[in-house]
C-alpha cells in the first residue's frame, strides 16, 4: 500500500515539476470542478464549483502570458520539420507553430483589454480570433496524427527492420497517436463551440456537455504525458 502511494506521489510530483504537467493538472481541475457543479442541484455548491473553475482557468491564462519564449524555442528547434515522416506533416506543424504564436499575441491583447489595461479595444473580437486559432491548431493536430497512423500502418514492416523498433514499441506508438487524435477531436469540438453562432455547431452545445468534453480531453492529456514515458 505504501509503495503504491509513493509511486502515485512521485508521479504527481514529476507532473507538477514541469510547466506542461502543471498546466494539464490545472486544466483538469478547472473542467472537473465545472462538470461537478453542473451535476449539482444545490445552487450554492454550483456557485462554489464555478468560482473554483473560473479561478483555475484564469490561472492558466495568466501563466500563458509567459509562454512566448517557450513556444519560440520549440519552433526554432523544430525548424522546418526536416525530421518529419513527410513534407505534408512538416508543413502542417510549421503552420500550427505559426498559429500558436499568433494565438499567444491575440490572447495577450484580450487579457489586457479584459483587465482594462488597454482601452478602446473590443475584447470580444480578440477572443473570437483566439478561438479561430484554437480551431485551426486542433484540426491540424487531427490531420497530422491521422496521417502518421496511416503512414505507420503502410510502412510497419519497414519500421521494424530499418529502425529496429519492436512490435511492442510500435503498438505503444500507435496507441499514443490514437489517443492524441481522440484528444484533438474533443478539443476541436470544444473550440468550434467557442466561436460566434453561424459556424458548424458554434455556440450550440450545452455547458454540461462542454464541461464533459473539457474534462475528458484534460484527463487524456494527463494520461498521454505518463504514457509517453513508455515510448522512451
Amino acid at each position: 500500500m505504501s509503495n503504491n502511494f509513493r509511486k502515485v506521489l512521485n508521479e504527481s510530483c514529476s507532473l507538477l515539476d514541469t510547466y506542461k504537467g502543471r498546466d494539464k493538472i490545472i486544466r483538469t481541475l478547472c473542467y472537473l470542478s465545472r462538470l461537478f457543479g453542473e451535476l449539482q442541484s444545490n445552487p450554492e455548491i454550483q456557485q462554489k464549483c464555478n468560482t473554483f473553475s473560473t479561478q483555475m482557468s484564469a490561472t492558466r491564462t495568466t501563466l500563458r502570458l509567459l509562454d512566448d519564449l517557450l513556444v519560440l524555442r520549440s519552433t526554432l528547434d523544430y525548424k522546418f520539420g526536416q525530421n518529419e515522416a513527410d513534407k505534408y506533416m512538416a508543413v502542417m506543424v510549421v503552420m500550427s507553430n505559426i498559429t500558436d504564436h499568433i494565438y499567444l499575441s491575440l490572447e495577450k491583447f484580450s487579457w489586457l483589454a479584459k483587465h482594462k489595461l488597454l482601452t478602446g479595444i473590443d475584447n470580444t473580437k480578440w477572443d473570437t480570433a483566439s478561438s479561430a486559432c484554437w480551431v485551426f491548431t486542433s484540426y491540424v493536430s487531427i490531420l497530422k496524427n491521422v496521417r502518421f497512423l496511416f503512414m505507420m500502418e503502410s510502412h510497419k514492416s519497414c519500421l521494424g527492420q530499418v529502425k529496429n523498433i519492436s512490435d511492442e514499441k510500435l503498438r505503444l506508438l500507435k496507441w499514443f497517436h490514437i489517443w492524441t487524435v481522440c484528444r484533438s477531436l474533443l478539443d476541436f469540438t470544444h473550440a468550434v463551440n467557442t466561436l460566434p453562432p453561424g459556424f458548424l455547431w458554434s455556440s450550440k452545445l450545452s455547458s454540461r456537455f462542454i464541461s464533459l468534453i473539457g474534462s475528458s480531453s484534460s484527463l487524456i492529456g494527463l494520461y498521454l504525458i505518463i504514457y509517453k514515458k513508455c515510448l522512451t
